[in-house]
């Protein structure tokens, strides 16, 4: 098996993606976003991009899921695929493939496509076995105990996730069919025909992934389907510890919000289709921005940040200026999700911009002209309006102001020193830190010395350095906004205060 990791995926055009670009890089990537954004899509377009090594395999064309029909051949699309290859002396090249399909067949051809095992588990597999056509009368099966150390490792692992004592597993064969069996502790035997669909999906998986070959590219379509939380999460911690061992990359789309805790173990691939435009991709999303993208809010404002200490700063911020009530404050992850959260903005001429408020940390992206490089990698076209839209995207991006070469933990940290009194424990804990090996241990270290969480240690300091000059400036862009805000508000009341006369 060749040694391969596949890298990303540049969808042009297929079915309702366009433009997006996707990171495969890690073990386990979890495709997600609302009913439509194309993550089936994605994982069809996997499926049919190799050609397996094992003759045994299935071998994925794109007429299985891309059938020609009425409505649409499928002609225009394009996407393309790079992944790095690792030869037998240690040496990795980098190699791109381009897909595409200009009139009656796909590019390229199947004898050229690059060589990896490919397994697929779609939602069909959700189909209880007692559903599918074995017989109209007795249905009766050779059991045969299945004793090999594979075996046992998924008897142990689908016994972790589904919390069932299974003492063993059989092989129970009807005609040319063999279905999974298990045995309890209890001594209770029953196969998959008497299986809850669950179940029966999760031995399914387990299966796979320990027989499949190292370096094999594993696909599974709607991986929550039929899980409760629990299991949901036992099934991704089993899945990314068996891929991790064997160089085996997981591909699978899922609803679950469950993944936003499961950062240690996924990365995830959120897709935002815009209405004719280019599909937008967010590479760490949580609740409150998933449930932004779908339109429900319950504050009229909110200010977006980088992570959950800028996220403490500003609402500490907001309470002092009596706000709190008005502005929620979301956090978006990676510092290149903001260029993509104001592009998606500005290219579906969102009314509401001016009421939202990207912050940066100021240590990345401080110049003008790196913002609108950002922005122009996310806003393209040659459209008349395409500099209006790349415009409004960079208005509602700011930053804090940060002194040259200082992180946002060591300038909090600074002023803690500087201004605080010195008999508050805070200050003591801070005296006594003269050197850290990260950037972030300048106010974690304080956090754990004095038993205070992150969140309420950063709100004390706020509130005793809020008047300082250092803060001021610091929090200059956000005081800036947030008073045009109040001086809005007040307008929008003195008008209705008028009209009601």
């Amino acid at each position: 098996m060749e040694k391969q990791i596949l890298r990303s995926a540049d969808f042009k055009q297929l079915k309702g993606l366009r433009n997006a670009y996707i990171n495969f890089s890690e073990t386990l990537t979890a495709i997600m976003g609302t009913n439509g954004s194309g993550k089936t899509t994605v994982i069809h377009a996997l499926a049919c991009a190799f050609s397996p090594e094992d003759s045994k395999l299935t071998k994925y064309k794109f007429s299985y899921f891309f059938a020609p029909n009425t409505d649409s051949l499928w002609s225009g699309s394009n996407f393309k695929l790079a992944f790095d290859k690792t030869d037998d002396n240690g040496k990795t090249v980098r190699i791109e493939k381009n897909y595409s399909k200009s009139s009656d067949r796909w590019t390229p051809r199947y004898d050229n496509q690059p060589k990896r095992n490919v397994y697929y588990i779609g939602i069909e597999s959700c189909l209880p076995e007692i559903e599918k056509s074995y017989s109209s009368g007795r249905i009766n099966y050779k059991s045969t105990p299945l004793t090999q150390k594979i075996d046992k490792k998924i008897n142990d692992a689908a016994a972790y996730i589904l919390n069932k004592e299974y003492d063993c597993l059989f092989d129970n064969k009807f005609r040319d069919k063999h279905l999974i069996g298990v045995k309890l502790t209890t001594g209770v035997k029953y196969s998959s025909l008497s299986m809850g669909t669950g179940e029966q999906r999760v031995f399914k998986i387990l299966n796979i992934l320990y027989n499949a070959e190292a370096y094999s590219l594993v696909l599974i379509d709607e991986i929550d389907l039929l899980l409760h939380i629990s299991s949901l999460r036992k099934l991704i911690k089993s899945i990314y510890d068996i891929a991790k061992s064997k160089h085996i990359q997981v591909v699978f789309t899922t609803h679950s919000l469950e993944m936003m805790n499961m950062y240690d173990y996924v990365s995830v691939q959120y897709l935002y289709n815009q209405r004719d435009e280019a599909t937008l991709v967010y590479n760490r999303i949580t609740s409150d921005l998933i449930y932004d993208l779908t339109g429900e809010r319950n504050k009229k404002y909110t200010v977006y940040c980088e992570d959950t200490f800028a996220q403490s700063i500003i609402e500490a911020t907001i309470r002092k200026e009596n706000m709190y009530s008005q502005i929620s404050v979301v956090t978006f992850g990676a510092i290149d999700n903001s260029f993509t959260l104001a592009a998606s903005w500005a290219i579906t001429n969102n009314d509401d911009i001016n009421n939202y408020l990207i912050m940066l940390d100021g240590d990345k992206y401080n110049e003008i002209n790196e913002k609108e490089e950002q922005i122009k990698k996310k806003i393209t076209g040659t459209e008349n309006n395409i500099e209006e839209k790349r415009r409004k995207a960079l208005s509602v991006i700011t930053q804090f102001s940060l002194p040259i070469d200082t992180s946002p933990e060591r300038f909090l940290y600074s002023l803690i020193i500087n201004n605080m009194p010195h008999d508050s424990e805070i200050y003591k804990a801070a005296q006594d830190l003269k050197a850290v090996n990260d950037s972030h241990e300048w106010i974690s270290n304080i956090s754990k010395n004095i038993e205070m969480p992150i969140n309420m240690l950063v709100s004390e300091i706020v509130n005793k350095v809020y008047l300082t000059e250092g803060f001021q400036q610091y929090c200059g862009q956000l005081l800036i906004w947030l008073n045009q805000i109040k001086a809005k508000e007040s307008a929008n009341y003195q008008e209705l205060t008028v009209s009601s006369l």
